[in-house]
């Protein structure tokens, strides 16, 4: 069973205490895919790395981590930045360096070509469905529910990636009735203007889906998830120290579908997962986005560390 992850990877260059910006690899689809290597998760990385230097580092983490990486060719454009600053609350603030770059060079027939054997779910978000994008994943997505193979989205919102706002917010709200699984943050949620209560804009959003699995996290508030057979809730984890909450939210949805695969053995989660193991993945994925932000940048912590956090934080 492998899962297929599409999207940026990029260099966040994150600001320290003394000022300095200090890169880390980073982009929301290939922290997915770093997170769901590190649960021992066959996965497969699908967008083109630039021939730059950070194009090396990209590749060579993805390769050490145990991604798979098999489109072979390099793009000629620059791999994407980001500006990181932190604030009093250690929250992220993005600025977004997109134009011209390597992983938007990637098309639909590369894709196809590069599909691993059994495909189970096809992952992606954050900046692959900005507007620009749209075309070339609505067709992906197309064969993808032809050949039955969950769709998993993180809407990761980054609402100055587009110059036009609506155009951007429509164009992820017309993506929600394809997808199987879609992770949204609380802030996602607020950004689509649907209510000024979250668990109410939650309710809205799943209701567009139609079925399938949303999952809300809420930060310090812990996390929901909305299926057919109800609602489930957990709480974080508390955490003695945060660094920052870089590569939380990514850290969170790998471990949250590594868990479910686990569990899946040939069934679909739309149609079989209980309620209970939608709870215990909810907490599982929790367990792991508190390691997370416990460390600097995205590192995401591997199945034995979620377990043994597991057992520490009960006594």
């Amino acid at each position: 069973m492998t899962i297929a992850v599409f999207g940026e990877a990029l260099i966040d260059l994150i600001v320290g205490d003394d000022g300095a910006y200090r890169p880390h690899l980073g982009g929301s689809p290939y922290n997915v895919a770093i997170g769901l290597a590190r649960q021992g998760v066959r996965v497969s990385y699908l967008s083109s790395l630039s021939d730059d230097n950070f194009g090396d580092q990209l590749l060579g983490s993805l390769l050490k981590e145990g991604v798979q990486v098999p489109l072979k060719r390099r793009s000629l454009w620059p791999s994407s930045l980001a500006l990181v600053t932190i604030d009093d609350q250690h929250q992220a603030d993005y600025r977004l360096y997109r134009e011209g770059i390597a992983d938007k060079d990637t098309s639909f027939e590369e894709i196809v070509e590069n599909l691993p054997k059994n495909l189970r779910v096809f992952h992606t978000g954050s900046l692959a469905i900005t507007p620009s994008q749209l075309p070339k994943i609505r067709r992906v997505f197309d064969l993808m529910r032809e050949q039955g193979v969950l769709i998993s989205i993180d809407i990761n919102i980054r609402i100055r990636a587009s110059v036009d706002r609506k155009k951007y917010i429509d164009g992820v709200r017309s993506l929600l009735r394809m997808a199987d699984i879609v992770k949204a943050s609380d802030e996602d949620l607020l950004e689509l203007d649907l209510n000024a209560d979250v668990r109410t804009s939650a309710e809205m959003v799943y209701r567009e889906m139609g079925s399938g699995l949303l999952v809300l996290t809420e930060g310090n508030g812990g996390a929901v998830v909305y299926s057919g057979q109800g609602v489930v809730t957990r709480p974080a984890y508390r955490v003695s120290k945060v660094i920052d909450t870089v590569g939380a939210g990514d850290t969170f949805h790998s471990a949250f579908l590594a868990y479910l695969i686990r569990q899946w053995q040939g069934s679909t989660p739309t149609t079989s997962v209980n309620l209970e193991v939608l709870g215990q993945a909810l907490n599982y994925a929790c367990a792991a986005a508190a390691i997370n932000v416990s460390r600097a940048g995205c590192s995401p912590p591997s199945d034995k560390e979620v377990l043994g956090f597991i057992v520490a934080a009960k006594f």
